[in-house]
């Protein structure tokens, strides 16, 4: 009997490494809970630098933090992500079992989960998933404050009145581990299908916008190039940003785009000397770095390579800084990327002349880039040999800010982004 007692002892049952975890979050389900209560306290977090991100006013009044901000708007959102349903995904007991509350829960951060996700990492010629991917998440997000506002204000009332919030089972249907898990999965599906619509809808609504209000019969400018454009709106889908607090004024009559530095031949050209260039028109959409897009706008203007023709560049020139009669605003190009597809001075987008607003008279417009390498209200191209740091660039962004990269950094960038 002793060899056999001996035996067992030696070898006792294997246990699975869920039945440990499960003894484990027996033991210590505070561990769990207070998982949750640091994704409480990241929602408000969540919500200020949301806001920071999508409003004009507060973006241009906060620009130079921009960077840490969309930093902390990820990172903090990954992390709400993963720690609001910890006590739902492990086996703490009945106590902490699934009920409506946590299926609302589950429903809201697997939207939130994956909208966010859609923005973070979708290509950005994935136009419409972006679209629709900005629309539900900052849908999502405004319901899910105002549910959590109310989640919260609920189980206070019932825990001043000397109730355990958790045994409120009347008014609660309480729902296996399986059941939330089957939940979770129809809500991942859900927020899918729904950026797939939303992307859709938005395309579509944006273009019918756009479409009404252009101009019968084109909108070309009056005879001589002497229209003010800032009399027209701004196209339908887009958020206006401005580093000055205003936009800058100018007489269509006077205006000249000056073309100087390594030339052989610089230039000050009119409007009506520009739009005597060759013509090129693109239907290409516009990313913004903090994840709006407009898609399907048809842009007019000169590409940059005939202007180069007039100018004749010197041998040494290898960049162009283009920059705005702001007086604060400049970024730069590579001359193969300034010459690249699409790439254009603009002066006319859908059909009808640029509101000042959005850049008049010329503004450069980028495709393949985000829209903070598009300078507004350009009034000088200057030729150099190195590149000279923009804007943005100087406050935390990449220098080449290619679609798809984080704060428009190719590789490396989240963490440099995150510098104020």
């Amino acid at each position: 009997m002793r060899a056999q007692g001996s035996s067992l002892r030696s070898h006792p049952p294997r246990v699975s490494g869920w039945a440990r975890l499960s003894a484990f979050s027996r033991r210590w389900p505070g561990l769990f809970a207070n998982a949750h209560r640091v994704a409480l306290y990241l929602l408000p977090v969540e919500l200020l630098t949301g806001a920071a991100l999508y409003f004009p006013r507060l973006h241009t009044d906060l620009i130079a933090w921009l960077p840490l901000i969309e930093g902390i708007h990820v990172w903090a959102g990954i992390a709400f992500c993963g720690l609001l349903p910890m006590p739902v995904l492990f086996p703490l007991g009945k106590r902490l079992l699934a009920t409506v509350d946590w299926v609302a829960s589950f429903w809201f951060v697997a939207g939130l989960g994956v909208t966010g996700l859609a923005l973070w990492t979708a290509p950005g010629s994935a136009s419409l998933l972006r679209t629709g991917a900005f629309g539900l998440h900052g849908i999502l997000a405004v319901a899910f404050a105002v549910w959590a506002l109310y989640h919260g204000l609920v189980r206070l009332e019932t825990a001043l009145r000397g109730r355990d919030p958790e045994r409120q089972a009347e008014h609660r249907d309480r729902a296996s581990r399986r059941t939330m898990l089957a939940s979770l999965g129809r809500a991942v599906l859900g927020s899918i299908a729904g950026t797939a619509v939303f992307g859709w809808l938005g395309g579509a609504f944006a273009a019918l916008a756009r479409g009404a209000a252009a101009p019968m019969g084109g909108g070309a400018p009056a005879a001589g190039g002497a229209t003010q454009a800032g009399d027209n709106q701004p196209l339908p889908g887009f958020q206006i940003y401005t580093v000055t607090g205003g936009f800058p004024s100018y007489d269509a009559r006077t205006y000249r785009l000056e073309i100087g530095g390594m030339v052989h031949a610089p230039a000050s050209l009119s409007l009506a000397d520009v739009r005597k260039l060759p013509q090129v028109t693109e239907t290409r959409a516009f990313h913004c770095v903090t994840g709006w897009v407009v898609a399907g706008v048809v842009w007019q203007g000169v590409r940059i390579s005939d202007l180069l023709r007039l100018v004749q560049p010197q041998s040494g020139a290898a960049w162009i800084t283009f920059a705005s009669f702001d007086g604060v605003y400049t970024d730069s190009l590579s001359l193969a990327q300034a010459t690249a597809e699409g790439v254009l001075l603009v002066h006319q987008a859908d059909g009808r002349p640029l509101a000042t607003a959005q850049g008049a008279p010329l503004r450069l417009f980028v495709p393949q880039m985000y829209g903070y390498k598009s300078v507004k209200w350009v009034g000088r191209l200057r030729l150099v040999a190195s590149r000279e740091i923009g804007y943005w660039e100087q406050r935390g962004y990449g220098p080449d800010a290619y679609l798809g990269t984080v704060n428009g950094w190719t590789s490396g960038g989240g963490l440099r982004s995150l510098l104020p």
